[in-house]
C-alpha cells in the first residue's frame, strides 16, 4: 500500500511539475513577444522622427546604431532601403502580412518562424505620412530554440523536480500511512485515523468479533476433541490424505513408545512400519475399511482403519488400534481349558467303562468285583468333583447368582477349615499352625469358605513328611491379609505365574499320586477376584509356598 501511495504521489507531482513548468515557459514566451512588438514600435516610432528631419534618409538609415532590422518601402512595395540585405535582390514587399496590416489601419505586426534556423521572426511597420512604409525586424530563438538553449539547465530542473518529488512522495506516503500502520487490530473502533476508514474499521472489527467467536468456537471443539481422544484406552490416528499424522492421542504413541509432538506432521509410516498397518490402509483405500492385527511384544492389538469422506472427496484415514491381548488371551485358555476339560473327563470316564465292562462280561473274579466296584466310585467322585468345580468356575466367570456381601469373620472360617482339615493333615503327617487375628471383611460366607479350604488343602497334599502349613490373618495399610504358607516342595520360577490357570500342574507325573481337579488355585483367584481380593503367590523349590489374599479393610 506504501508503494502505491508513493508511486502516485510521486508521479503526480511530477507531472503537476512538468505542466506547471511548460505553462510558465509558454506564457513566459508570450510575454517576451509582447515584449518584443513593444520594443520595435519604440525604435520605429524614434525612426520616424529621425527620419522626417533628415536630408539623406539612406544615410540616416544607414547611420542608425541598431540592431534590428530596418526596412523601408515604397507605397507600391518596393523596397527602398534594408539594412541587412541588398534591395536589388528583394521581392515586392506589398504583400507582406505586416505591411499590408500598416497601409489598412496604420499599424501592423506579424511573426514568421523559421523551421532550420529554430529562430522566429517579429516584424513591426508603421504608415508614414507620405504613404510609404518603414518595418523594424528582430529575429529571436522560438520556444523549441530556447529549449535547445536551456536543455542543460532543464535537466539540471528536471532532475532536481524528479528528487524533490520521491522525496515528498516518500513523507507524504509515510505520514498517511503512519497512521494505519498504527492501527489497533484487536479496537478498530479505537482508533482516531482518518474519517474515511470509519466504513473500513467498522467492517473490521465486525469480522474480528465473527473471527472471535469462530476462534472459540474452534478452540472448544479442539478441546473436546482432545479430551475424547485423550481419554480413549484405544489408540487413535488421524491422517491427511498423504497419510501423514494429523492427530495421536496418547494411548496410540505409548503403543508405539512415541512422543505425540514429535510425530505430528510425519507420514505415519515412521511410527510403524508393520506389515499389519500397511495392509489395513491399503484395505481402506480400496474398500473404504480395513483391518489388521499387529503384535507388539506380548500385546496384540487389532488396527482399524477408516476413510474419511468429505463433499464426496476422500479428507483422511483414521485409524483406531484396539488392545486385544486380554481377548487373545482369553480365547487361547478357552481352548486350552477346552482341551484339558476334555482330557480330564476322559481319563475317569475311561477307567470306569474299563472296570465296567470286565464286569459285564463275568471275567473279574469275585473277589475282584468289589474291588473294581470301588475304584468305579472313586473315579466316579473324582469325576463328580471335577464337573462341581468346572461349574463353579463358569458361576464365577459369569458372576451370577451370587449372594450379597455381609461381614464375615474370617478368623472362625480358618479355625473352622484348618479343624475341618487336621485329620488329612495327621495322616500327611503335616502339623497345622494357625494364628489368626479376630478380623472380618465384606464377603460371601461360602466363597470365603472355599478360599481357605484350597489353600490349606493345597498346603497340605504338595507338603513334605513331617511338614508344616501356617494359616495367619493380620491387618496392614486398611488391608486384611490372610496367608497359607507351607515347607514343601516349591515351585520354581518359570510355573510361578501360570499355577493359577485351569489344570494347570507343575508336575504330572507326581500329581497323579495326589488326588485333586488342578482347578483349585483357578478357583482361589476367580474367588478372591470376585470379592475384590488380590492373590500374591511367593516360593521357592524346596523350601515352600506362601500364598497371600489381600482383602479391602472394613471402613
Amino acid at each position: 500500500m506504501r508503494k502505491r501511495i508513493f508511486w502516485n504521489i510521486f508521479l503526480s507531482s511530477l507531472i503537476a511539475a512538468l505542466l506547471l513548468g511548460g505553462v510558465v515557459l509558454l506564457a513566459q514566451y508570450s510575454i517576451f513577444e509582447n515584449l518584443v512588438f513593444s520594443e520595435l514600435a519604440s525604435e520605429s516610432r524614434y525612426v520616424q522622427s529621425g527620419l522626417d528631419s533628415a536630408v539623406d534618409e539612406n544615410t540616416y538609415l544607414s547611420s542608425l546604431p541598431s540592431t534590428s532590422r530596418l526596412t523601408l518601402i515604397d507605397a507600391d512595395g518596393t523596397v527602398l532601403f534594408d539594412n541587412s540585405s541588398d534591395t536589388t535582390k528583394l521581392d515586392n514587399h506589398s504583400d507582406r502580412p505586416e505591411v499590408a496590416e500598416a497601409k489598412s489601419i496604420g499599424i501592423g505586426t506579424s511573426s514568421r518562424f523559421s523551421e532550420t534556423q529554430l529562430i522566429k521572426n517579429f516584424y513591426y511597420a508603421r504608415l508614414l505620412p507620405d504613404g510609404r512604409v518603414l518595418r523594424v525586424a528582430s529575429s529571436q530563438k522560438s520556444v523549441l530554440g530556447m529549449i535547445g538553449t536551456l536543455l542543460p539547465t532543464m535537466l539540471a530542473v528536471f532532475f532536481a523536480i524528479i528528487v524533490i518529488s520521491a522525496l515528498f512522495a516518500r513523507f507524504a506516503a509515510k505520514t498517511i500511512v503512519q497512521p494505519i500502520n498504527a492501527l489497533d487490530l484487536e479496537n478498530p473502533l479505537g482508533n482516531v485515523a482518518y474519517d474515511e476508514l470509519a466504513p473500513l474499521l467498522t467492517s473490521m472489527e465486525r469480522q474480528r468479533r465473527e473471527i472471535i467467536d469462530r476462534m472459540a468456537a474452534l478452540s472448544e471443539k479442539q478441546r473436546e476433541f482432545t479430551a475424547v481422544t485423550e481419554n480413549m484406552r484405544e489408540g487413535f490416528i488421524l491422517l491427511d490424505t498423504s497419510d501423514r499424522m494429523l492427530a495421536i492421542n496418547g494411548s496410540a504413541a505409548q503403543i508405539f513408545g512415541a512422543e505425540p509432538s514429535q510425530v505430528v506432521g510425519a507420514h505415519v509410516l515412521m511410527l510403524n512400519r508393520s506389515v499389519a498397518l500397511q495392509q489395513a490402509l491399503e484395505q481402506s483405500r480400496t474398500a473404504g475399511s480395513g483391518q489388521a492385527t499387529l503384535v507388539r511384544g506380548a500385546s496384540t492389538y487389532q488396527v482399524l482403519a477408516s476413510q474419511v469422506t468429505g463433499s464426496q472427496t476422500q479428507a483422511g484415514t483414521v485409524i483406531l488400534i484396539l488392545d486385544i491381548s486380554d481377548r487373545v488371551a482369553a480365547e487361547q485358555m478357552r481352548r486350552e481349558f477346552s482341551a484339558n476339560v476334555s482330557h480330564e473327563l476322559k481319563t475317569p470316564l475311561t477307567s470306569i467303562l474299563g472296570y465296567a465292562e470286565i464286569m459285564r462280561d463275568g471275567v473279574a473274579k469275585a473277589e475282584d468285583t468289589k474291588r473294581f466296584a470301588g475304584k468305579i466310585y472313586t473315579e466316579a467322585s473324582q469325576l463328580m468333583s471335577l464337573i462341581e468345580d468346572i461349574i463353579r468356575l463358569s458361576q464365577l466367570d459369569e458372576k451370577t447368582s451370587l449372594p450379597e456381601f455381609t461381614t464375615v469373620n474370617l478368623k472362625e472360617i480358618c479355625e473352622d477349615v484348618c479343624q475341618r482339615l487336621q485329620p488329612q493333615a495327621d495322616k500327611a503327617g503335616v502339623s497345622l499352625n494357625v494364628n489368626c487375628a479376630n478380623l472380618s471383611v465384606r464377603g460371601i460366607p461360602k466363597i470365603l469358605e472355599e478360599i481357605v479350604l484350597n489353600l490349606v488343602d493345597n498346603a497340605i497334599k504338595y507338603n513334605t513328611s513331617n511338614g508344616s502349613v501356617g494359616v495367619t490373618l493380620k491387618s496392614s495399610d486398611n488391608r486384611v491379609d490372610l496367608s497359607v504358607s507351607d515347607t514343601g516342595i516349591g515351585i520354581s520360577d518359570e510355573h510361578v505365574s501360570r499355577v493359577f490357570e485351569r489344570f494347570y500342574r507343575v508336575d504330572r507325573s507326581r500329581n497323579k499320586q495326589i488326588s485333586g481337579t488342578g482347578l483349585g488355585l483357578s478357583i482361589v483367584k476367580h474367588s478372591a477376584e470376585t470379592l475384590g481380593a488380590t492373590v500374591q503367590l511367593q516360593s521357592k523349590i524346596g523350601i515352600g509356598t506362601t500364598v497371600t489374599i489381600s482383602f479391602p479393610a472394613i471402613d
